[in-house]
């Protein structure tokens, strides 16, 4: 049996709820390491508080749209609530889209040229997505029913050019932390070297972030009534990326800092190898035939 809008829904906002949950957590972290740091907030500080609270607005005002859409068969100004939940998470895609670009430009020695087209497609993709949503507003049930042919062409342009953005971002610190990674490590690294290595690929390259943007973009396109289970737990996931990402930075598991804690362990664990097999030749050549 094909997914209906209410049922989608309906899962869609359970999920976004359990995906808040862990977004609070993780938070609740990050804010930690900032109180214990005690050095003044960043722009990318700024800009993951930014994202928290965009998130909790979002997961409020779909929370309201869906409890009158589902369980009192809708209100005139649900419309409008369906554009504003719209625009919010619009915003959070371009708003954790210019945080990973930040962090892009940071770990690439701050080279402008490395972030130049990525910010360009960032702009267009807001600016795209901004038409729809607002105009969102002016349709009956536009939550649930496509009133306008022209919106789903310009939203697909808007989440393709995002996808792109993201696809860029991913490849170009995936890229660093490999180079990075052969840099630290040579040709044979430990076990421990090459969890990092996963680890540091599956999450600071947004790549997770990348696969969920993809099913969003699918479903949108063939226009099925499961973008509306997906929209939601997409847009918290955003803020959820890049929070994980700055308490890796925080708590000192970068990819920068575990890579060069790798290597100083490896060189350690050679040099210990070796003083070991030096003192036991000369034990055999001390001790009597």
């Amino acid at each position: 049996m094909a997914i209906t809008y209410p049922d989608a829904a309906f899962i869609g906002t359970l999920l976004a709820e359990l995906f808040l949950g862990v977004y609070v957590v993780t938070f609740g972290l990050y804010v930690k390491i900032l109180r214990v740091r005690k050095a003044p907030l960043h722009i990318v500080d700024y800009g993951v508080i930014a994202l928290f609270i965009l998130g909790v607005t979002t997961i409020v005002t779909d929370a309201v749209q869906q409890f009158f859409t589902l369980m009192r068969g809708g209100a005139p100004w649900t419309e409008k609530v369906n554009s504003a939940t719209s625009t919010l998470g619009l915003t959070m895609d371009f708003l954790s889209q210019a945080i990973l670009i930040y962090r892009c430009w940071i770990v690439w020695g701050q080279r402008y040229w490395v972030i130049a087209l990525p910010a360009v497609l960032t702009l267009t993709s807001y600016v795209t997505g901004f038409v729809v949503t607002v105009d969102l507003a002016s349709s009956m049930n536009s939550f649930k029913v496509i009133s306008k042919d022209w919106w789903v062409p310009l939203g697909t342009t808007s989440m393709g050019l995002s996808l792109s953005v993201n696809a860029l971002v991913s490849g170009l610190m995936i890229g660093r932390i490999l180079y990075v990674y052969r840099q630290s490590h040579g040709s044979s690294p430990g076990a421990v070297a090459r969890a990092s290595f996963a680890v540091a690929v599956l999450v600071e390259s947004a790549i997770a972030l990348f696969f969920a943007q993809l099913v969003f973009l699918v479903l949108y396109t063939i226009e099925s009534p499961a973008f509306s289970l997906v929209g939601v737990p997409v847009a918290v996931i955003y803020g959820l990326n890049c929070t994980v990402i700055m308490v890796r930075v925080g708590m000192n598991h970068s990819y920068e800092t575990t890579m060069v804690h790798g290597s100083t362990t490896d060189v350690n664990d050679t040099t210990h190898q070796r003083e070991s097999a030096s003192n036991n030749s000369q034990e055999k050549l001390e001790s009597p035939v």
